[in-house]
């Protein structure tokens, strides 16, 4: 596995977003008291998170807590972005705990032992042993979830009960194109659908691109009618299957899978994806040195880069 101080501190907020936000909110005027303070906060705001919020932080955990020590010290100190210029005097300590990894590692035993968790996953030594997927009650019953190939938490289908916002947390990036690129203002990024679809994967960071096809093979794993009620309830503000009068020859899709399956095909065919998986390993699973290479070749907007609304460039090492 690639040591995380071999990339850009944004890839490194960018594959950690949501361990990034758990940083947000506590004060750094804290200091020493910093940490216990997120504890207060996360314990505080366990109850309102989302289950799919509550699963997407725990895979992001169980991968943080894979680096070696030093990574997940590195790691820490860009969620906290103490290598900007007006944090310079700050230092990457853990308050009481003996090391970051015993933090992180508190963290997420919050998390492996939320009740609504525990009904999902078993947890019982995170940093050592991989999240366990607890089997159905009944025998009859059906698993809500399962691990994909990338040994990540997923949903084996769509609750009803799941409301927009909760479809949201399960498929933020495919929600992200939904409002972006496939929404209202669609003809900003091509003359015909078929276009914005060919030239999505180009406004956007590996690391997105790469999550976004780990998002669509889940989706399109569900029933035409789950793909239907999510796409139309959170992730498309423009319907595929409408033909539209503007723009002229815009073009449509037979189904709502259909369209989905054109955009995983696309962001299959992406030449930097494609270049990537033939290296070693990105993101969540080991991040490859040809990630600093291609930057030059082709830059990204800014604005496309997080989710977060918190964009940053830091190109230093937060503890130099």
């Amino acid at each position: 596995m690639h040591t995380l101080k071999k990339i850009h501190n944004h890839e490194i907020i960018e594959t950690f977003n949501s361990i990034y936000t758990l940083l947000c909110k506590p004060n750094e005027k804290y200091q020493s008291k910093f940490f216990d303070k997120v504890i207060f906060e996360e314990t505080k705001k366990l109850l309102g998170y989302s289950l799919p919020s509550k699963i997407k932080i725990i895979n992001e955990l169980n991968v943080l807590l894979s680096h070696s020590d030093d990574d997940i010290r590195h790691a820490t100190a860009v969620f906290r972005h103490i290598n900007e210029p007006e944090y310079r005097k700050k230092y990457s300590e853990s308050g009481h705990f003996k090391n970051l990894r015993q933090f992180w590692v508190f963290i997420s035993n919050i998390f492996a032992n939320d009740p609504q968790t525990k009904e999902l996953i078993h947890w019982e030594n995170p940093g050592v042993d991989q999240p366990a997927l607890t089997p159905p009650t009944s025998g009859s019953d059906k698993s809500m979830v399962t691990k994909n190939a990338h040994n990540e938490i997923t949903f084996t289908f769509i609750p009803k009960n799941f409301s927009r916002s909760d479809i949201i947390n399960m498929f933020p990036n495919l929600e992200n194109l939904g409002s972006g690129e496939f929404g209202e203002d669609a003809d900003m990024y091509g003359d015909t659908l078929a276009e914005v679809i060919e030239n999505a994967p180009r406004w956007h960071s590996i690391i997105f691109n790469q999550q976004t096809i780990r998002e669509l093979k889940t989706f399109l794993s569900y029933t035409d009618e789950e793909i239907d009620r999510a796409s139309s309830l959170a992730l498309i503000r423009r319907s595929p299957t409408e033909e539209v009068e503007e723009p002229p020859n815009w073009g449509s899709f037979p189904t709502v899978r259909a369209f989905w399956t054109a955009v995983l095909k696309s962001f299959e065919n992406d030449a930097v994806v494609r270049k990537e998986d033939n290296t070693e390993p990105s993101a969540a699973n080991g991040i490859d040195n040809a990630q600093l290479e291609r930057k030059a070749a082709r830059p990204v907007p800014a604005v496309k880069k997080l989710r977060s609304g918190m964009i940053y460039y830091l190109d230093s090492d937060p503890l130099s």
